[in-house]
């Protein structure tokens, strides 16, 4: 029995990773039940045909899973993790005896942390996109990989002929790009919301999200190369990303390179190093097994986790009425913050997560970053299951949902409490308008003061009622008016990206804003005008629209109030660092924000990760040891102080 309950709970758990993008269980957890898997299969002397130790998890659907024109002409394997050291040594040495060699070669890269796919290319470029499926069979995703080489990677510089053939790899939402798309924590990492994403039907819906797709390529297949150095290098040459790499002679090396791997600052995600044989005449002769490669091997790193104790339970509703589960644990301190809560995405994870208040849970950090329970430890008997609302926890109005194939719940109802509230705290926050927390906002929400943005302009003639509030005085209420006063003049694009318009974040704002340099310009703008900027999708055009006919009053009421709604137009902005990535780091004797301003209004662009394509790293501090700082170094970026990036203009 114990066999049979393992292996069903490590096919829900392959099923909710890769069909449904919602891991139910971590990494570290999942490879250490299938360790164990496999140990009762080798005791037994059987295996049901059916295992998780024969074959690895598929992301494909039923309805194509027999599909032949989708077939892999060589299967995609997975890698064999490991998370131990002493597992790297044995390796290495039972390469050592295999070869016949004393210290055989041994080239180690990142393992990339996205969805893996095959991308097949002719004479005219991209013809033919694969998941990997399930490994003998991919899902097509062709469509949505043409509409990235058109849009993303348009800047690719191939050599003087065009490649030809196919390329696999890691399919993967950049850092910045999930940050942008995540406000309102919708997603729970950046692997989950590019994996639905990349089955998205909706070019247009996809399209949002392309821009931040990046393909990091580690294979090179029928490959004529003697090295995987070599098809890394002729990668590299015709412009895919394969990111750096360490060739190795020695299990110190080794250890060297995954340490530098670990501390490499990349612009998307990594969770571990892979280990492979150089020379690749050793591949057919050691070979494989069932499932993994025996001459290359995944070292994982592994996150920090604590175990917690769920506390409580709730269900937030967001300013577009979505329904977010969210827990809530005892503190626990991990990498370096105190973390109390963890969203659960939505009913579907809800559910398949099982978790109630008194519950033990595993959580860490997804990214370092964003807080996440990836485990139950613990069911108590007298567990407090709390069920998914049926309609909305502010309001009590029925939940909808807006499409039958998505999980997500909606409140639609536009009085809403908690949908005003945070469009009000999204609007000053975006406008960065001082002393605005969710707190006091509600506040004067509840006391009647604040119904909605326009609100915000006429408050100047309730001092006194703030005044009143509990914890407010007469300073404070005048303070707060002051900073409304001030955010009159936000640049038109900080202004259009407060709004709440649906898909227009500040970024998507910013290229708005360059074509129509007025609100009125933009009223006026058809559908078909907005969809030709480079970079707006038709489900964008729609959304801004439909928001300008019906938001017509609030329009008015800010333009009547003197809020800005024109940008600076393109001629008068200086183009002097045109072309320009920056990346910024360390304490800096003015804003952050003030200094990407001047960046971005002088033509240039800033990235939080620093990679080959940035050309500058700004900090104060150039010896420091910091990763950015020794990613520069090495990859010859200049490094310059906040004197030297001003001599530039």
């Amino acid at each position: 029995m114990i066999y049979k309950e393992l292996k069903e709970e490590l096919i829900r758990a392959n099923t909710a990773y890769y069909m449904h993008s919602q891991p139910i269980m971590s990494d570290y957890e999942f490879d250490m039940k299938l360790k164990n898997l496999e140990k009762i299969e080798a005791q037994q002397g059987f295996r049901d045909a059916d295992s998780p130790t024969i074959s690895p998890g598929s992301d494909i659907s039923l309805d194509v899973k027999n599909d032949i024109s989708n077939s892999h002409k060589r299967p995609m394997e997975s890698l064999e993790n490991t998370y131990n050291k002493d597992d790297v040594t044995k390796w290495y040495n039972d390469m050592c005896k295999a070869t016949g060699e004393k210290n055989p070669e041994v080239l180690v890269n990142p393992k990339w942390d996205g969805n893996s796919g095959a991308l097949r290319f002719d004479k005219n470029g991209l013809y033919k996109a694969l998941t990997r499926g399930s490994g003998t069979i991919g899902e097509d995703i062709s469509q949505n990989m043409k509409y990235c080489s058109t849009h993303v990677w348009k800047q690719m510089k191939f050599r003087d002929t065009p490649f030809i053939g196919e390329t696999r790899g890691e399919i993967i939402m950049s850092n910045s790009g999930f940050d942008e798309l995540n406000k309102d924590a919708e997603y729970q990492n950046a692997r989950n919301l590019v994996s639905g994403s990349l089955k998205l039907l909706d070019i247009n819906e996809f399209a949002l999200r392309a821009k931040y797709i990046i393909f990091c390529a580690y294979w090179l297949e029928n490959s004529v190369n003697k090295t995987y150095e070599e098809d890394l290098r002729t990668l590299n040459d015709y412009g895919f990303f394969v990111g750096p790499y360490y060739l190795c002679h020695s299990l110190d090396e080794i250890f060297t390179a995954i340490d530098k791997v670990s501390k490499y600052n990349f612009e998307v995600a990594i969770d571990g190093a892979v280990m492979k044989l150089n020379e690749k005449k050793y591949w057919n002769k050691i070979g494989s097994t069932s499932k993994y490669p025996r001459w290359a091997k995944a070292y994982k790193y592994k996150q920090q986790s604590i175990q917690s104790k769920i506390t409580k339970i709730e269900f937030w509703v967001g300013r577009t009425g979505k329904i977010t589960p969210v827990a809530w644990f005892e503190p626990v301190f991990i990498d370096g913050s105190t973390i109390q809560k963890a969203t659960l995405n939505n009913k579907d994870f809800y559910d398949a997560m099982d978790v109630a208040i008194g519950d033990t849970v595993e959580v860490q950090k997804a990214a370092a970053i964003i807080p996440q329970i990836i485990s139950v430890v613990n069911k108590p008997s007298d567990r407090k299951k709390i069920d998914f609302p049926k309609v909305c926890p502010e309001c009590g109005s029925s939940l909808v949902k807006h499409n039958e194939d998505q999980a997500d719940y909606y409140c639609e109802n536009d009085n809403c409490p908690a949908r005003i509230v945070n469009q009000i705290v999204n609007y000053t926050h975006t406008l960065e308008i001082d002393g605005f927390a969710e707190i006091l906002v509600e506040r004067l929400h509840t006391a009647g003061l604040l119904n909605k943005i326009s609100d915000l302009y006429n408050l100047k003639n309730h001092k006194a009622e703030i005044a009143a509030l509990e914890r407010m005085s007469d300073k404070t209420a005048t303070k707060l008016c002051e900073n409304i006063e001030k955010s009159k003049t936000a640049e038109f694009y900080k202004l259009l990206g407060a709004l709440g318009i649906q898909n227009v974040g500040i970024k998507t704002a910013k290229l708005i804003t360059a074509h129509f340099h007025t609100i009125d310009d933009l009223s006026k703008a058809s559908k078909v005008e907005i969809e030709s900027i480079d970079g707006i999708a038709g489900i964008s055009a729609t959304s801004i629209l439909n928001w300008l006919d019906s938001n017509k009053e609030l329009i008015k009421i800010l333009k009547d109030n003197g809020v800005n709604m024109a940008s600076i137009e393109e001629s008068k902005q200086s183009t002097s660092l045109s072309g320009k990535i920056f990346c910024i780091t360390g304490a800096l004797s003015e804003p952050r924000n003030k200094i990407i301003s001047l960046i971005e209004s002088n033509g240039g662009s800033v990235v939080s990760g620093v990679s080959k394509k940035v050309n500058y790293l700004i900090t104060n501090d150039k010896t420091t040891g910091t990763s950015k700082n020794k990613a520069a170094r090495e990859l010859g970026i200049s490094i310059i102080n906040e004197e030297e990036f001003k001599k530039l203009f």
